[in-house]
């Protein structure tokens, strides 16, 4: 990936909805060789999609913890799949290491997320969930 990529990622990761001409501008291009690279680290798989990035909203739960999570038995994807249906589950990794999955859930409060907690611990071969809290997020 040359130098010119790199800067036009990096600008699209600071504000993505920047237009093709002003991209363009800041990288010394015309529109139509910034909408050629675009296009072609789309194809590449360098650039997955574009998305908003939203403020927390009465909607979203503003408590966010990160919970891991051992499974006494494999295979683990039925576990996986249970967790995955839990309405509070925001993002699931499969991990390798000391624990097998590592969910960031969103909840209301301390309490809810005590009775998450116990309500992954209930799940047939989940031998052990632990919480952390997330106390500042933020983005890469």
């Amino acid at each position: 990936m040359d130098p010119t990529n790199r800067r036009l990622l990096t600008l699209l990761k600071e504000h993505g909805r920047t237009g093709a001409s002003e991209l363009g501008r800041q990288l010394g291009l015309s529109r139509t060789a910034v909408q050629d690279r675009m296009r072609r680290l789309e194809e590449a798989g360098v650039i997955l999609g574009y998305t908003a990035v939203v403020s927390v909203t009465e909607d979203r739960p503003p408590f966010a913890a990160l919970v891991s999570i051992n499974i006494a038995e494999r295979p683990c994807a039925p576990v996986l799949a249970h967790l995955q249906a839990l309405p509070e589950v925001e993002r699931l990794f499969s991990v390798a290491g000391p624990t097998d999955a590592v969910i960031l859930v969103r909840v209301a409060d301390t309490q809810a997320l005590s009775a998450l907690v116990d309500r992954i611990s209930a799940i047939e071969h989940v031998s052990k969930a632990t919480a952390a809290v997330v106390l500042e997020e933020y983005q890469g």
